[in-house]
């Protein structure tokens, strides 16, 4: 299942990039608008690349065994989904292309509540009232930040922190090829068609 998720989540992504290299969108004047979009895709990659990696540090390859209830586990039921939310739009965003824009928003809207029902039920089938109380307790995407709690010390799996360093610093590749799209876009070395609309 998640073998064939990374899949398509590559291949939208390989779209993505095939749709910033051949439209221009008029949000390209190299003005503030697009500065202000190319800053935002930025911090949004940012923060959504060092929350996954701290939601890592606390589930730590104990994603099933154990039901994970504090750091951004307390906050939100899916931290990790949801700072690659974060991620995503910030990519978009720094396209400063609105159908790229569109297209990361709607793959990600395709697939992953999908990723995050099935994980649940697992989750529930597993920790049955521990997950009941949870579930009532922490809301499953958007946070709540009054819900942090974190404990004085924590364990954490090198081996699965390294995967996530991995998995996070695509996001910045990703956001790179996008910049420079643009740029190039916006100083004319790349011709590309412009978007009826944005």
């Amino acid at each position: 299942m998640f073998s064939s998720l990374r899949v398509r989540i590559l291949m939208a992504a390989l779209v993505a990039v095939i749709l910033a290299l051949i439209t221009r969108s008029q949000w390209l004047t190299g003005g503030w608008t697009e500065l202000i979009l190319a800053w935002a895709g930025l911090a949004l990659v940012t923060a959504g690349a060092f929350g996954r990696l701290l939601a890592t540090l606390f589930i730590g390859g104990r994603k099933t065994h154990e039901l994970i209830t504090d750091g951004p586990y307390g906050i939100t039921r899916n931290p990790l989904y949801f700072f690659s939310f974060l991620a995503v739009l910030g990519l978009g965003l720094a396209s400063a292309n609105p159908a790229v824009l569109l297209l990361l928003l709607f793959t990600f809207a395709l697939y992953y509540p999908g990723v995050l029902a099935l994980e649940e039920d697992k989750l529930a089938r597993r920790h049955e009232t521990a997950f009941a109380a949870y579930r009532e307790r922490v809301p499953r995407f958007w946070p709540r930040l009054r819900g942090w709690q974190e404990p004085e010390w924590l364990e954490a799996s090198p081996k699965k922190f390294r995967q996530a360093v991995a998995d996070v610093t695509w996001f910045v590749v990703a956001y790179i090829i996008l910049r420079a799209i643009a740029e190039a876009h916006a100083t004319g070395l790349l011709p590309a068609y412009p978007l009826p609309f944005g």
